[in-house]
């Protein structure tokens, strides 16, 4: 019986692959183990530019079939922010590039350009024929006082792109003057204007041409007039004001499910929701902010039963907070971020009746959130409230802004008398050592699951 063998350069056929398996000529060495090379070109490239920035180009490392895919791929262009400081280098930096890169380009990223008078190379960049099909862009310009032109170039070179765009972050701008043309965004789902002065008449003419938006951010802006939003798409709604007039209506925005109000307790202002049938998560509010839904404010007999969240910003002012509750029957989570500035002006928890007319504390509410909660005795009055009459309550939680320890942990439970809690099945949970709780609050991230939550989900 002969013995088997390995085979070796000497005795492999000329030609063949490893383990004496005959290969074509011309076939490269990973032609039987690697698959994914002998995809078509265009969906390698597609890959590619979902890789980051560096990987996808290590990817030229892989195989003499891949080292050409690089250069053609959709390019993801994201300049950091170091760079934006130096505009001539910039400028340098970015024409190579768009100039040279042969395939097409996804994504266009300059978070913060130092403009001066070089709006002309800007407009440049925005019109080259490399950004024609461009997704995805996020662009804002640091001032001072960049010349008018320049704005209205940005806005030409937006409408330009209208046919292909997905997402758009624009920052630095005035758009108050902007006529927007009859271009239609059919596949912008994401609008982010970030520090940028507009009118209603602008916001009317881009949410009418917006198709297919669901996400639409206006943080910081500065308004020129009122704002109205109408749009049947829409289903996230982020908006802070910087200056002008602190009043946005909800006109119809049928599959409205979110409206963030980041900094929106500074100053009070008004809130009107017309149509909005499906809103499920309102807030943070304040007790300045006059919510209106139709054209009454909400009341015990205007109460809004599709909200399900709500973030409050308040003293530890349980007078104030419960009367606010009233007016949320349904709703299953509470935030409530303490302000240190105002006392307790309430009558002693021990002198509320078991469900005082809020009816979410009896029915619903199964989650609360206190968020600058420090254990002095007015967070702990405030808190104990909930502890004694929320009847299906899962869990509490407390954001401490100081670092403490187990045993103050224990002293707290004690004080909240959790022995003696509503919800037998309601839980406790402490994060300490948060300087700046408020901040945790990322309601201007609108792809979050729960903004007002994330404090405890990292």
């Amino acid at each position: 019986m002969e013995k088997a063998t390995a085979p070796t350069a000497k005795n492999r056929e000329p030609g063949g692959a490893a383990g004496g398996i005959p290969r074509k000529r011309g076939q490269s060495d990973n032609c039987y183990g690697d698959i994914i090379s002998g995809l078509p070109d265009a969906i390698l490239g597609t890959i590619i530019s979902l890789l980051p920035t560096k990987e996808g180009a290590r990817t030229q490392a892989i195989s003499r079939r891949w080292r050409h895919l690089w250069r053609s791929a959709p390019l993801n262009l994201e300049v950091a922010p170091s760079l934006c400081a130096n505009l001539s280098e910039l400028a340098s930096f970015l024409s190579k590039i768009l100039s040279e890169h042969p395939g097409p380009a996804r994504r266009f990223r300059c978070p913060s350009i130092h403009l001066g008078d070089s709006y002309a190379q800007v407009d440049g960049w925005l019109r080259s024929q490399a950004l024609t099909n461009l997704q995805e862009l996020d662009i804002r310009f640091v001032r001072p006082s960049p010349r008018p032109e320049t704005d209205h170039a940005l806005a030409s070179s937006l409408y330009r792109l209208a046919s292909t765009l997905v997402v758009a972050k624009i920052g630095g701008c005035n758009f108050s003057k902007e006529v927007v043309p009859l271009s239609n965004f059919p596949y912008l789902k994401d609008l982010t204007l970030h520090y940028v002065s507009l009118s209603e008449e602008f916001l009317h003419g881009m949410l009418s041409s917006c198709k297919a938006l669901e996400n639409l951010l206006l943080w910081n802006i500065f308004v020129v007039g009122h704002l109205r939003i109408s749009s049947p798409t829409l289903r996230r709604v982020g908006f802070s004001v910087c200056a002008g007039h602190k009043e946005l209506v909800i006109e119809d925005v049928p599959r409205l499910e979110r409206l963030l109000l980041p900094s929106w307790g500074r100053g009070g202002g008004t809130i009107q929701l017309i149509r909005a049938p499906k809103l499920e998560m309102l807030g943070p509010l304040s007790a300045g902010v006059a919510v209106f839904q139709g054209t009454m404010p909400i009341s015990l007999t205007n109460l809004m039963h599709t909200v399900k969240a709500l973030a409050l910003t308040s003293g530890p002012r349980l007078n104030v907070v419960l009367d606010i509750l009233k007016c949320f029957p349904c709703l299953e989570r509470l935030y409530v971020v303490l302000q240190k500035n105002s006392k307790m002006d309430v009558k002693d928890v021990s002198l509320y009746g078991p469900l005082d007319s809020v009816e979410c504390l009896g029915t619903h509410l199964k989650e609360l959130v206190i968020l600058n909660y420090e254990g002095c005795g007015q967070d702990v009055g405030f808190a104990k409230f909930f502890v004694l009459n929320a009847v299906v309550l899962n869990k509490i939680k407390f954001g401490v802004p100081k670092n403490n320890n187990g045993d103050w942990v224990a002293i707290q439970l004690d004080l909240l008398q959790v022995e003696n809690r509503a919800s037998q099945d309601a839980q406790f949970d402490f994060k300490c050592g948060l300087d700046d709780v408020i901040n945790y609050l990322r309601v201007h991230d609108l792809s979050l699951t729960d903004p007002f939550d994330c404090l405890f989900s990292e």
